[in-house]
């Protein structure tokens, strides 16, 4: 197995809901930008009051009338790692029958990660969505290998699980979550091809009720609760460049050329050459989109992405 990066805790002593530094425990914030963030792995142990007050499993069930998903993992005939949304009324069965249920941004109708959330950010120049997914696990559950697109935080709130995790990234970039298949080594996506990493090179920690345990954008992890297990997923979804760009662009998109809908042909008119009036509307929009993009610099997008 890797070698795990754990960071070594004072005893234990009562802490009030905090923040980044809170998450970080003996860690500094400016050690952990420094030494972690985007670059690799950590858990810090905790005690098990670290997250008293913050949440548990009444408030996860008081959410999920709330949150914005409640889906279960599985794998499907083909043998792939697949999601299905279910019901609040459907979580007990999925527990008995040894799924994992996930909340998604379950903080939307949670007045305390909402505030937990909002201090959080302040650590952070970033532009984005911050959220709380949680997951419940009966003993043995947990979902398969794969990577997020986004960077992590997870909180064990109560119980445990068994984590399996990359200390560095697989991948710096990556548009989507990746999930690997049990009889997959290589995964060829049209954007990038990806191999299954050794079981040897991954790090192994069982997560404690007020450990956390930070991954950085695309690493390898998987999880698997020991008897029942409830965590946070602290996620970080940030913007893309090319969200950016669109922004940058916004005012001068806003006009009639190309705003004003296309207009109808009957059929029969595009088993020729493209109409003239299409390629004069095209050509216009193309010719406005290029002298727009010739005027934005990255200074510009720097200064909208510092204002917003």
């Amino acid at each position: 197995m890797g070698t795990v990066n754990t960071i070594s805790v004072p005893a234990e002593k009562d802490e009030s809901l905090g923040d980044l530094q809170h998450l970080l425990g003996s860690l500094s914030v400016a050690e952990f930008f420094a030494d972690f963030w985007n670059r690799q792995a950590f858990h810090m142990p905790g005690h098990p009051h670290k997250f008293r007050g913050l949440f548990d499993e009444a408030a996860f069930h008081r959410g999920l009338g709330k949150c914005e998903h409640l889906k279960v993992g599985y794998t499907n005939e083909q043998g792939w790692p697949a999601h299905r949304v279910i019901a609040p009324g459907e979580v007990l069965e999925m527990l008995q029958q040894g799924k994992t249920v996930c909340a998604s941004s379950i903080d939307l109708g949670d007045a305390i990660l909402k505030d937990f959330l909002k201090r959080f950010r302040t650590s952070f120049a970033a532009l984005g969505r911050f959220l709380f997914n949680s997951y419940l696990s009966p003993d043995g559950a947990g979902f398969g290998l794969h990577l997020d697109h986004h960077p992590v935080f997870i909180l064990q709130i109560e119980g445990r699980k068994r984590w399996w995790y990359s200390r560095e990234p697989a991948l710096q970039r990556t548009l989507t979550n990746i999930s690997f298949p049990d009889d997959r080594k290589v995964l060829k996506l049209p954007w990038v091809t990806v191999t299954r990493p050794p079981e040897s090179s991954l790090c192994e920690v069982v997560l404690c009720p007020g450990d956390v345990l930070y991954l950085p954008k695309g690493s390898w992890h998987r999880a698997k609760a020991i008897g029942s297990s409830l965590a946070l997923t602290l996620a970080m979804e940030t913007i893309s460049p090319m969200e950016l760009v669109q922004a940058g662009l916004g005012p001068s998109l806003n006009t009639v050329e190309l705003r004003d809908p296309l207009p109808g042909f009957r059929r029969e008119s595009f088993e020729g050459e493209m109409p003239e009036e299409l390629n004069e509307i095209f050509g216009t929009a193309l010719h406005q989109l290029r002298s727009s993009l010739a005027s934005l610099t990255p200074k510009d997008l720097y200064e909208l992405w510092k204002r917003s």
